[in-house]
């Protein structure tokens, strides 16, 4: 069993390591500009937060796109079909720009009815308007980088996303100062200056990605026939398997979004407070993430494989370090609110309830990680994506939004209570839930 966990521990790494460090450039993404848009008002801050959740919500349904045929790749890979891999990445890239040109059009066509589901605040809407069409412009660039990585994360090449991810954040980082600010003869441009950064970024990003995966023959180089070779029977396959994963993650997305709509109909200062929160989070979270991208490449390969003993080591493996690694992060931020506070130039009401959530966070941070690492990390890769999807639209459109709604709205609770009621009523659920289905072994289901 030791030899069994060091393998698992060495492999795990290998992978793990590189996508922990992308995953880690691209939440800064969000807290470099929460922290220097954050030094212009709450008012900036909340409405960068309002529009950037549009985007997030692209990424979303992007990662929805391509979980499904992440799951495909990484069994076609343990199984040596290059074919299927390729025929894969071609659907999948349909996919994924057809979603982010719709993104885009909404957002340059209606961007006042996007930001208006966030917050009835006239300068908060007008403020987050300008922004996200900005930002909207990067969306078929953010598609292309994204398909290309979960291609060659999925057949184990993982450090070209990360240089690209890399190339992206000092970009990102030289532009929001010279931009936001108007250093070195730039003009001074606010709000619009964060989006235009990040919006070139983002193209930065896929330029990177493409060159260096091209140039070295990796699985991006797949000859365009193979990756139009898309069969009905395929489509359906794909679609059987890959549709879930996709309608998964849009409707956590959308509920996400709600819970984001209530905080912003309490108040401006709420939103800002959660949007401070979200940045912490997302930073602190890349660790998991990354581990769950290695658990559902290796449970992937190991099912294409038919090894179905070594993906349940697998797994529980993979959860037993999520549970630890959640509890130390998670006691780290008692210790580091006061310091990390101090980086977002925020008003006293808004400081004061984002430590506090920032606290309910911390506790509640292995129950929320163990449900992602099931999901995302196991079942999915093992096969099984209807599950989620069920269990998701239950807790969260059934209990969690209800709940959280009349807490927040009708019972006028504060900020940190409202955001505990939200994360409670809905992993407590999931822990048990996910539990005993990862245990009946129900999960497994090859679909190559």
């Amino acid at each position: 069993m030791k030899n069994k966990n060091y393998s698992f521990t060495r492999t795990m790494l290998s992978i793990a390591i590189p996508l922990t460090l992308q995953n880690l450039l691209f939440s800064s993404f969000m807290l470099i500009d929460t922290v220097m848009v954050g030094s212009l008002g709450d008012l900036p801050l909340a409405a960068v937060g309002m529009a950037g959740k549009w985007s997030w919500f692209l990424n979303i349904v992007l990662f929805g796109c391509t979980s499904g045929a992440a799951v495909f790749i990484a069994q076609y890979f343990g199984a040596g079909d290059h074919k299927g891999i390729h025929r894969t990445y071609g659907l999948m890239s349909i996919l994924s720009l057809a979603s982010a040109l719709v993104f885009m059009a909404c957002a340059l066509l209606i961007p006042e009815t996007v930001v208006g589901m966030f917050t009835k605040d006239p300068q908060a809407i007008e403020a987050a308007t300008v922004y996200l069409r900005i930002i909207a412009l990067s969306y078929p660039f953010q598609a292309m980088g994204k398909s290309a990585s979960t291609l060659l994360q999925s057949t184990q090449r993982v450090v070209i996303p990360f240089v690209g991810a890399a190339c992206s954040v000092v970009t990102n980082i030289v532009l929001n100062a010279l931009l936001i600010f108007g250093l070195c003869g730039f003009p001074a441009m606010g709000v619009a200056g964060a989006a235009l950064a990040s919006a070139i970024a983002a193209v930065v990003n896929a330029v990177v990605i493409y060159g260096l995966a091209l140039s070295r023959g990796t699985m991006l180089r797949a000859p365009l026939r193979e990756m139009l070779d898309i069969s009905r029977s395929f489509v359906r396959d794909y679609v059987r398997v890959g549709a879930p994963a996709m309608f998964n993650e849009t409707i956590w997305a959308l509920s996400i979004l709600i819970y984001s709509a209530i905080f912003g109909h309490m108040s401006t200062e709420a939103y800002a407070s959660i949007t401070v929160v979200k940045s912490i989070e997302d930073l602190t979270c890349v660790a998991i993430h990354g581990m769950c991208s290695a658990c559902a490449v290796m449970i992937g390969s190991y099912v294409g494989q038919g090894k179905y003993d070594h993906a349940k080591a697998c797994a529980r493996y993979h959860i037993a370090v999520t549970t630890a690694l959640s509890v130390v992060i998670g006691g780290s931020l008692f210790f580091l609110k006061g310091p990390i506070m101090s980086l977002f130039g925020v008003s006293d009401v808004v400081r004061a309830d984002s430590m506090a959530v920032m606290m309910i966070y911390g506790a509640e941070m292995a129950i929320r990680n163990i449900p992602l690492m099931l999901v995302v990390g196991t079942f999915r890769a093992g096969g099984d994506t209807k599950y989620g999807l069920i269990v998701d639209l239950i807790s969260a459109y059934l209990i969690g939004i209800p709940v959280t709604a009349v807490a927040g709205l009708v019972l006028h609770a504060s900020v940190p209570v409202t955001y505990a009621i939200m994360y409670c009523v809905e992993d407590i659920l999931k822990v048990i839930v996910y539990g005993r289905h990862f245990l009946s072994d129900r999960w497994i289901k090859p679909v190559v």
